[in-house]
């Protein structure tokens, strides 16, 4: 975490501190740092440091590519004797709309062209409470808004509450989804899949040029070479060394298979 984020990353810890009764940081971080590496408090440190910003179709232009662009190209070969499954990594998922956003896009596409292929979808994040939102699917009816009711009708439920409304993706989706912990600074991750797509958006901006590089690189060797990496509109790879090719706005193309 760079220095300019101290202020934000006092004020959200102010309010553990206030919890555990304690009134100094430096006697948090005895107490958390004589624990031991498995204490349970250093996920719920992170729940509270982490910026968990997402929303449904969030830069939507990465899905309508999906769906136009990728998907054709990918299944063009697809056949009922030959069935191919797609491998997608939401990577920083947050609270898990990305991953369910790109849930509704493969199920719209198979719909839209009469056809069927397994999917999976690993959505990862350091925050254990994020984690359980994935799991549960279950969201203020408010973040449902600006989604079409054809497809809000088609893949979420809404409950009864008319004082706290809620929203629910199915559970043919939900089965899709796994939500797993992953610490992108970690020095390796432990996939042994390699993923046809994967979704890096609007994590890179909280780290420096240095680990920038260094997570890529980690991200890259669980991307199939010709597989398609998502990044946020506002990050940038210019002048980072890396096995990719730009193909439209924010969406690159790994172009080689040597491990990095």
């Amino acid at each position: 975490m760079p220095p300019e984020k101290k202020i934000m990353f006092q004020a959200r810890l102010q309010r553990r501190l206030h919890e555990l009764d304690i009134h100094s940081f430096e006697e948090y971080a005895k107490t958390l740092l004589s624990s031991g590496d498995d204490s349970p408090e250093f996920s719920i440190l992170a729940d509270y440091i982490s910026t968990n910003k997402t929303e449904f179709f969030r830069e939507n232009d990465h899905f309508r590519f999906m769906s136009a662009n990728f998907l054709p190209e990918f299944f063009s070969g697809i056949s009922d004797s030959r069935p191919q499954k797609l491998t997608v990594w939401s990577a920083g998922c947050s609270s898990g709309q990305e991953a369910y956003s790109i849930a509704i896009t493969l199920e719209d596409f198979m719909r839209m062209r009469g056809i069927r292929f397994d999917y999976s979808i690993l959505a990862t994040d350091i925050s254990g409470r994020m984690l359980k939102t994935v799991k549960e699917a279950i969201y203020p009816q408010a973040q449902a808004d600006e989604i079409p009711m054809e497809t809000k009708r088609r893949y979420f439920l809404k409950s009864k509450s008319m004082k706290d409304p809620k929203i629910r993706i199915v559970k043919e989706l939900r089965n899709k989804i796994k939500p797993v912990y992953l610490n992108l600074m970690d020095h390796s991750y432990s996939l042994n899949v390699q993923y046809d797509v994967i979704f890096l958006r609007n994590t890179l901006i909280y780290f420096d040029h240095t680990v920038q590089q260094m997570v890529l690189t980690k991200v890259l060797n669980n991307l199939q070479t010709g597989g398609y990496l998502f990044i946020g509109h506002s990050e940038s790879l210019i002048n980072m060394n890396l096995p990719i090719r730009s193909i439209a706005p924010s969406v690159y193309v790994k172009t080689k298979t040597e491990s990095l």
